[in-house]
């Protein structure tokens, strides 16, 4: 029979492992942003402050073991980490089409209560290219697949002109964006298994981002909060 003692003590380490790896999450989203790929676990250690040894441990024993050459992929570290931790939360997205619309919504009050994070934004006007919206780098839309598939983004927004919409959604869903947000008015087909929005002027975008947050919690099996 476990004691009262033992209880505090199991849960008392629980949440130091539960701690640990939200910290090791949050520096693996800082290296991903930086545009890293892959990191090795010294380079994690250190940075936590921890000795080697004890993070291979802690990966050990939730089951992420250590990679050939000690090194991860970023991408799916995260994926192992977000699993483990019930974090699979739409927070990050990147939006397609920099013009009045994109640019509306990237700088809107209401867009930003819903806690997502526009990590990039991209557009053909060269004009454009390598300028920022508050904050957001405007890309070119060329590099749109790659930085999704290297970033492990999940959700991809379109606000461009209705005639580039499809081709948008296209290049989102090869770069393994699971939602699609489209604030165009034209129709635009996707697989099954992809989350597709649209959203007319004028709508509630904390509630509809609370509606899309919640589907995307069903496909990837997740509990609700």
């Amino acid at each position: 029979m476990i004691n009262k003692d033992q209880s505090v003590n199991k849960s008392n380490m629980e949440t130091l492992v539960k701690n640990s790896l939200s910290q090791l999450l949050t520096l693996l989203r800082f290296l991903k942003l930086r545009g890293r790929t892959y990191v090795n676990t010294k380079t994690l250690a250190e940075n936590m402050r921890l000795p080697d040894e004890s993070l291979y441990t802690l990966l050990a024993d939730v089951g992420l073991g250590v990679p050939d050459k000690y090194e991860y992929e970023i991408g799916q570290l995260m994926d192992g980490l977000e699993t483990l931790l019930g974090h699979h939360t739409l927070n990050e997205a990147f939006i397609a089409g920099a013009g009045k619309m994109g640019s509306r919504l990237i700088q809107n009050e209401e867009f930003r209560t819903c806690g997502l994070k526009i990590t990039a934004a991209f557009d053909v006007d060269q004009t454009i290219i390598g300028t920022e919206i508050s904050g957001v780098k405007i890309v070119s839309i060329d590099k749109l697949g790659s930085l999704a598939y290297r970033m492990h983004i999940a959700l991809g927004i379109i606000t461009t002109p209705p005639d580039q919409a499809q081709g948008t959604a296209n290049s989102m869903v090869s770069s393994k964006i699971q939602v699609i947000w489209n604030f165009t008015p034209m129709k635009i087909d996707v697989p099954s298994g992809i989350i597709l929005e649209n959203t007319p002027p004028g709508a509630n975008l904390k509630q509809v981002f609370n509606s899309i947050s919640e589907r995307y919690k069903t496909i990837n099996h997740e509990p609700s909060n």
